[in-house]
């Protein structure tokens, strides 16, 4: 007898547990895959907490700069593209700002480990907070930007585009006002 037959013969749940074991539980899994969350933002956001996104580290294969497409100073990897570029700084503290978060995150994991913890609030504050880091994270997956100038100015509309992004989210989540 193996594991997955007992004395009638195959139990066929067990051999599918034998193939397929469960693997130990990711506390973002449950913040990034919301039913108010656009699949798109989803996605980009599990790349983003899986160390997946197509950074320029990730890309060396490819042989072009490395250099980080929005300072061009560093090396471009998720961590800098998130937390430590000056540009992505800047961003992150407006959209704090905004919503009154005092915490600077380092990663992306620990800023979806505090929501998580941190559900003070109504609803929708909760529901802004998610898919403000969601489109956050997105937006700066898509940018590249080369003149210190022009990415100054795109990293102002960067902030709006966010800020307009999540109240359309909000306002088809609660169409009849809060």
């Amino acid at each position: 007898m193996t594991e997955w037959t007992d004395s009638k013969g195959l139990v066929t749940s067990k051999a599918y547990e034998y193939f397929r074991p469960k693997l130990p539980r990711q506390p973002w899994k449950a913040s990034i895959w919301k039913a108010f969350i656009p699949p798109k933002y989803s996605f980009i956001l599990w790349l983003g907490l899986r160390e997946r996104m197509a950074t320029r580290d990730r890309l060396a294969f490819l042989h072009e700069d490395p250099s980080c497409s929005m300072c061009i100073n560093s090396k471009e990897s998720a961590k800098h593209l998130f937390f430590e570029c000056p540009f992505s700084s800047y961003v992150w503290s407006h959209i704090r700002q905004w919503f009154g978060i005092t915490r600077r995150m380092s990663t992306l994991l620990s800023a979806v480990k505090w929501l998580k913890k941190e559900k003070t609030g109504s609803s929708v504050q909760n529901k802004a907070r998610h898919l403000a880091l969601a489109c956050t994270v997105t937006a700066f997956g898509g940018t590249a930007m080369k003149s210190s100038l022009k990415a100054k100015l795109q990293i102002l509309g960067l902030v709006i585009s966010i800020k307009i992004t999540v109240y359309r989210l909000i306002l088809t989540l609660f169409p009849h006002g809060l």
